[in-house]
């Protein structure tokens, strides 16, 4: 089983919605996938309490961060890919799940301040010494993109497709679904091709 942990201290980074589209398009392909919550907030929970689809799965409780280890080991039998979405924060136990990712992924909005806050996100990766890529989110069609791109890549591998600023990842965020799902074929498309390159990265 591989396991992606999606990692970003600075809030409203696009996190959660990267996570369970991540999980769904990965469900699409084939691949058995438990998604693992550990942001207090819960979003991760309650979009998929609120999906009607099988896959992705989740546990009947999330586990607390000092047996994640533990949690990991017994679902080696039974999925391909676990997905960890991570708080907005850089708690103590922090360091634990980032070394148990086979991929971090780094998701950041093309903004000052969202550039400036990266570098926490990026020590605490470099610490744990595991592969990370970064992911544009929420992008706009405008140079900031292109120059967030350039920045990001000083530091490490960027997705090479961004995700940008949609309508249908909130309404998604709503209906329990993953864009892929949806009739918002561009959407759709963004999210295969990120899934895509986190696959080669994986089964690289």
């Amino acid at each position: 089983m591989k396991t992606i942990v999606i990692a970003a201290q600075k809030g409203g980074a696009g996190k959660t919605t990267l996570a369970r589209n991540l999980a769904v398009a990965a469900s699409q392909d084939g691949r058995d996938v438990l998604c693992l919550d550990l942001d207090p907030q819960g979003s991760l929970r309650a979009w998929w309490e609120g999906r009607d689809a099988d896959a992705p799965s989740m546990l009947d409780r999330d586990p607390a961060p000092d047996v994640l280890r533990a949690t990991l080991n017994a679902a080696q039998a039974q999925f391909d890919l676990c997905i960890i979405d991570t708080p907005p924060a850089a708690p103590e136990w922090l360091a634990e799940a980032l070394g148990a990712a086979d991929l971090v992924l780094i998701p950041v909005r093309p903004s000052p301040d969202d550039l400036r806050a990266v570098g926490a996100t990026l020590a605490a990766v470099n610490a744990a010494r595991v592969p990370f890529a970064f992911a544009l989110s929420q992008t706009p069609r405008a140079k900031i993109t292109d120059e967030a791109a350039r920045v990001l890549a000083q530091h490490g591998r960027v997705a090479p497709v961004n995700i940008a600023q949609r309508v249908s990842y909130a309404e998604t965020g709503a209906t329990g679904q993953g864009v892929t799902e949806t009739t918002d074929d561009k959407a759709g498309a963004e999210i295969a091709a990120v899934w895509d390159y986190v696959k080669g990265i994986l089964d690289g």
